[in-house]
């Protein structure tokens, strides 16, 4: 009996300790359970709220002209891809795209991707920090309403997609966030003065660019420093394309376009030394320059840019072509500049050069390089449609035939 109630007693407490055992599995596999469905709920309204905020974004970008059917996310799309496209396309509409005709940056981009992180919860515009740029917003207003106007007329959209271009172009400019520059626009046969509001800080000015088959490069540079009385280095290809066969035929081209000749030391020569008609494109060891004064090429200021193309802003011994044509594309792909004083005194910061300047002319000068208290940015672009300094929408000729 005794023996009994032993084993009656141990098998109690054996199917206790397996109750508990067997409860405490139970209630953690409850527990795990509630919280895998808590885990999955709030994983679900992370997933909601993120493609709520890339919904916003994407509203938003479609309105200043970014093509956001690049940022769609699939159905089945996670929080961290989801996430990732959001933060792309608010890179982009901040910064833009580099745009396809840029040859050359001569400017250190700035890019913060930091701020991208405070859009996860809440979209604002004001997260972008260049919407107070006055032409952006001005032409975001055109761009809105041409794009209402499309609805009923197919044909605006080439005009949308031009617009769309010039908006990109100044996100691009974000990148180097310069307080003022110099944009010369080609097709606008244009160069303005501008601070980081959008200000004008001078007239707008006439500038004459290069010829369709002489293209002036799009590029971001600065302006290194500034040469008065500046000798103008002809290029080897115009020397030996242009001049040579000029000179073969009768060496006074030379005296009368005020040309030198200098050698491999850059010592100048006597033109008549030279057995011209032995030398060739490929044959030709020498350095053609042109003496300063006004008769020279480059005019009396040249603004020397940082790139490797030879391609600068200067003045012109030709100054008349501002008034007497329109045809603003026919240099050899520098930008001569109608009002090379004003801007050079702007760069400069104190009026280094006079009203009479331009017209004394002074001669035997030797070239006198400026400094510039610091480097200046130029942005050299191709903005078929843009704004005026009045706001109004333009859209210019296509004169390399290249906005297609």
């Amino acid at each position: 009996m005794e023996k009994r109630k032993l084993w009656i007693g141990a098998a109690v407490v054996v199917a206790l300790v397996v109750l508990f055992f067997v409860g405490r599995e139970i209630s953690n596999w409850q527990q795990n359970k509630q919280a895998a469905s808590t885990e999955q709920a709030q994983q679900k309204r992370m997933v909601a709220q993120a493609k709520q905020t890339l919904h916003q974004v994407c509203r938003y970008a479609d309105s200043v002209g970014i093509d956001t059917s690049r940022f769609t996310v699939a159905t089945s799309a996670t929080f961290d891809e989801i996430t990732s496209k959001t933060h792309q396309l608010l890179m982009e509409a901040r910064y833009g795209k580099k745009p396809s005709m840029m040859v050359f940056d001569g400017l250190d981009e700035k890019l913060d991707s930091a701020w991208v992180a405070k859009a996860d919860t809440s979209f604002t515009p004001s997260l972008l920090s260049n919407t107070s740029f006055m032409p952006y917003k001005q032409l975001v207003g055109h761009y809105n309403r041409l794009r209402n106007q499309s609805k009923n007329n197919p044909a605006i959209a080439d005009s949308l997609r031009l617009v769309r271009q010039t908006l990109n172009f100044y996100r691009y400019i974000n990148r180097f966030e310069p307080d003022r520059f110099v944009l010369v626009n080609i097709p606008a046969g244009e160069l303005n003065v501008l601070d980081k509001t959008g200000r004008h800080m001078l007239p707008a000015m006439r500038v004459i660019a290069g010829k369709k088959d002489k293209r002036t490069p799009c590029m971001t540079t600065y302006i290194k420093d500034i040469v008065a009385y500046p000798y103008w280095n002809v290029p080897k290809s115009i020397a030996t394309k242009e001049m040579l066969p000029k000179i073969q035929k009768d060496v006074a081209f030379l005296y009368n376009q005020n040309l030198e000749v200098l050698d491999s030391r850059n010592k100048v020569v006597d033109p008549e030394d030279v057995d011209w008609n032995e030398l060739s494109e490929t044959n030709f060891p020498y350095r053609i320059r042109q003496a300063s004064g006004c008769e020279n090429s480059l005019g009396l200021i040249k603004f020397d840019l940082e790139n490797p193309l030879a391609i600068y802003l200067h003045d012109t011994n030709g100054r008349d072509l501002f008034t007497v044509t329109n045809d603003r594309w026919r240099s050899h792909g520098c930008v001569r500049v109608q009002k090379p004083v004003e801007l050079a005194n702007f760069v400069l910061g104190k009026e280094t050069f006079d009203a009479g300047f331009m017209n004394r002319c002074l001669i035997d000068q030797k070239p006198q390089t400026l400094s510039i208290p610091k480097p200046f940015p130029v942005f050299i672009t191709y903005n078929v449609a843009d704004v005026d300094a009045a706001g109004r929408l333009r859209f210019y000729k296509d004169v390399y035939e290249v906005a297609k």
